[in-house]
Parts: C-alpha cells; structure tokens; sequence
C-alpha cells in the first residue's frame, strides 16, 4: 500500500482550523457567563486554563459553598471532570451557584466545549 504524507499532512492542516471552529462555537452556550480572555469575567469564573487547574481557584471569584465542598473530594479539573460536570452541573453539584447552566446532554458538544477550553491557556 502506497502512503502519501505529503497529503495526510495537508488534510491535518485544512481540517484543524474546521474542528477549532467547531469547538469555539460550541462554547457559545457558556459564553453569556464565562469569559476566557486573560482576566476577563463576566458572572462567572474565569475559564482559562480551567484543564488542569484546582476546581474552586478562579481568582477573585467567590464560590459557593458547595463547589467549594466539591474541591475537597475533586482537587483538579480534567477533561474527564468538566465533561461530567458540563453535562448536568446541578446534578453534580447540588446548590452550585451555576443554577441556571445549560444541560448540555450531546456528548460530541460537550467534548468540544472542552477541547476549546483546553486550548485556552
């Protein structure tokens, strides 16, 4: 079978920006509350940087006591974390002060939201 890297390398290429799109606009539904721009905020915490990052850290944001109980059993947000948690935050974290979020049930949407956010750093 004959290879040709050449264009495997140019359709990494012309599809990333598509996908990186993609990830963007599904952040749209978190946007209204959640800013990502470097000391941004809107009425929630700041998002950059949030894979990888101690849950409950945001600086300057005060966080209920409920998320704040929920750092001590989840110490860091991963990829694996934030889907979960994007999918039903209430549910999650009952009384969280993120009352009125989205549910976001698509998984395809949920994992790009956190492809998008794990690009923010």
């Amino acid at each position: 079978m004959k290879t040709y890297p050449l264009l495997a390398a140019f359709l990494v290429l012309a599809f990333a920006p598509l996908s990186r799109a993609q990830d963007a606009s599904a952040f749209q539904a978190c946007s209204s509350c959640h800013s990502v721009e470097e000391g941004g905020r809107i009425e929630g915490p700041n998002l950059r940087g949030i894979v990888g990052r101690k849950v409950a850290s945001s600086p300057g944001f005060q966080y209920s006591d409920a998320m704040k109980k929920f750092a001590e059993t989840h110490p860091v947000w991963t990829e694996e974390l934030l889907e979960d948690y994007i999918k039903n935050a209430e549910e999650m974290v009952p009384g969280t002060s993120m009352n009125n979020a989205p549910t976001i049930r698509n998984a395809k949407t949920r994992k790009a939201i956190v492809e998008y956010l794990k690009a923010q750093k």
